[in-house]
């Protein structure tokens, strides 16, 4: 799924905070009680989009993502990175 899919399907909410460069890396949305839905990224496709655009080895991608995705609080809207195998 990415970011048009989920608009196409309704789901996307303007308000919904999101990491550019990564829209074909979006898995969902994710839904919490009391807290408004934030959108859901694959660390493993962000990694490897981040080896093939931009040349980075996945260490070198990893180090990225945790630094500047993972480290990086936005809100309470802040995406949510799943923990997928890499």
């Amino acid at each position: 799924m990415n970011l048009k899919e989920l608009k196409d399907h309704g789901l996307l909410d303007d308000e919904m905070i999101k990491w550019d460069g990564f829209d074909d890396c979006v898995l969902g949305v994710g839904r919490r009680c009391g807290m408004e839905d934030i959108l859901i990224y694959s660390r493993q496709k962000i990694a490897y989009k981040l080896r093939d655009r931009d040349k980075m080895t996945v260490e070198e991608a990893i180090e990225y993502i945790d630094y500047n995705i993972v480290g990086a609080f936005v809100g309470e809207r802040t995406p949510m990175l799943l923990e997928d195998f890499i």
